[in-house]
């Protein structure tokens, strides 16, 4: 121990702390200088990361882009209240198909159906529905929405006039009875030249109407337009039927 004492001198251990601060130094510069550019590719894997590791603050604005986002990553329970406003949705991203209407109250047009032949406008005759039914859901208040396109043709001379009948859930439309009735309409027109004109058909007073109440269960109904009279005032029969629609609104 004394051997060892003698040979210790002030240089001698200055020189010896130097080399650890030296190779200390050295290794902390090291590890300061290992950057993302001096990383391997796919060396840091999700494993290497320590949970909560990647907070908000540590990633770059902008860097999360839609397209790095896994489809159905991000549900209900990791979206912050109220965080989707009007202003984050784009115009067009919420279509009827997203929407879970059966479980939502609405008021709108459910059922469309429409006529597109031509033919002859004659008395007693009825004119036929591409699609003539639907079915009305259990609960849902249903309303119709009904026309009838009627064209007078130039030979026609004014004042020339059609009417019609709405049916609903007729059990003949050739011989309907007053309960089959839900509306009625008519047109007169005093123009001259061919002209297309629109029957809007209104319910009338002791006719069925153009609701039906919320049945228990669900419902199918049928629909015809029932031709009642047609005048032109040379007696001319040149009075086509051109078109018919029924849109059904619902409400719940």
């Amino acid at each position: 121990m004394k051997r060892a004492r003698s040979k210790l001198s002030y240089a001698n251990v200055m020189s010896t702390i130097a080399v650890f601060l030296v190779l200390g130094g050295a290794t902390a510069f090291a590890a300061s200088k290992v950057g993302p550019h001096r990383l391997k590719a796919n060396s840091v894997t999700t494993p290497k990361i320590k949970a909560n590791a990647v907070t908000t603050r540590k990633i770059k604005k902008n860097a999360v882009t839609r397209l790095k986002i896994r489809d159905g990553a991000i549900d209900d329970d990791r979206l912050a209240s109220s965080a989707v406003v009007t202003s984050k949705i784009a115009d067009g991203a919420v279509t009827a198909a997203k929407l879970e209407s059966d479980g939502m109250p609405f008021s709108r047009v459910t059922d469309r159906l429409r006529g597109t032949a031509r033919l002859p406008f004659a008395a007693g005759q009825v004119y036929p529905l591409n699609s003539a039914t639907y079915t009305q859901p259990a609960g849902r208040d249903d309303q119709y929405v009904a026309g009838f396109e009627v064209e007078f043709a130039a030979d026609c001379e004014a004042p020339r006039s059609a009417t019609a009948q709405l049916l609903v859930d007729p059990a003949d439309p050739q011989s309907p009875t007053p309960y089959d009735t839900a509306a009625q309409g008519g047109v007169i027109d005093d123009g001259t030249g061919a002209s297309i004109r629109t029957i809007n058909f209104v319910p009338s007073v002791g006719l069925r109407g153009l609701t039906s109440f919320a049945p228990r269960a669900a419902m199918e109904h049928s629909f015809s337009i029932h031709m009642q009279s047609v005048s032109c005032n040379n007696g001319s029969a040149s009075v086509a039927a051109v078109g018919a629609g029924v849109d059904v609104i619902g409400t719940k």
